[in-house]
């Protein structure tokens, strides 16, 4: 009896290490990191680039009844901008500012008048904006429309095409403020960097313009309103 009481103690003693062996602690299991949600909040910077189309009508205002005469003239602008924007739900709301150089002139020998040889140059020479946004997102897509207001200068350029005693010139330059509506589009492409593309139509009303002239050249003022219109894309970086 002696004998086999050993003899099971001596086997307790050498099983019992191979079943703690088998016994391991279990590993303790991570916590799953969520993904972070994706939203237009935040401050941004870019560049932009495209065409613009201005149109002039000006009307003589000691003549009124002979009308507006209208003038067209392209070109292209670059430019940048800076802005924010702030998401609730579906919905961003952004404030935006934008500023350009623009190559819109019109070069011609006598829009509003003139003689043979009449040499007349008229240009927007910069645009800039300032608009709110408002826009309805689809993830990393944002369909949105924008007003605000708009400033442009018309500068003008003339030459009646004589020498000597007969000679004269004349110009002006004029800072006009005016509204714009537009729409546009963009997409967030990768993090931090987005694409748009976008559309805006700029109006100003009737100013009294009167350039200054030297020589034989005499310009009488004129009532002169315009309308642009931009065609852009761009790229920001979102802060």
């Amino acid at each position: 009896m002696g004998k086999k009481l050993v003899l099971t103690a001596a086997l307790l003693s050498l099983t019992t290490p191979a079943f703690a062996a088998d016994m391991v602690a279990p590993v303790p299991m991570k916590a799953q990191v969520a993904a972070p949600i994706f939203t237009w909040t935040g401050f941004y910077i870019g560049a932009h680039g495209g065409g613009a189309w201005s149109k002039w009508s000006g009307m003589d205002p000691a003549d009124p009844a002979a009308g507006w005469s209208s003038v067209t003239a392209s070109g292209g602008i670059v430019g940048g901008q800076i802005g924010g924007n702030y998401q609730i739900s579906n919905f961003v709301l952004g404030l935006e500012g934008t500023g350009a150089w623009s190559s819109v002139t019109l070069n011609s020998n006598s829009p509003f008048g003139g003689g043979a040889g009449f040499i007349f140059s008229l240009k927007n020479d910069y645009i800039a904006t300032v608009a709110g946004r408002f826009g309805v997102a689809f993830d990393r897509v944002l369909l949105y429309a924008k007003g605000g207001a708009a400033f442009t200068r018309d500068k003008y350029c003339a030459n009646n095409g004589l020498a000597g005693a007969l000679a004269g010139s004349a110009s002006g330059s004029f800072n006009r403020t005016g509204w714009l509506a537009g729409a546009g589009v963009e997409w967030m492409f990768m993090p931090n960097w987005s694409v748009k593309a976008e559309y805006n139509y700029m109006g100003f009303g009737a100013i009294n313009e009167l350039p200054v002239t030297t020589g034989n050249l005499v310009a009488t003022p004129a009532n002169v309103k315009l309308n642009i219109q931009t065609g852009t894309v761009g790229i920001n970086y979102h802060f």
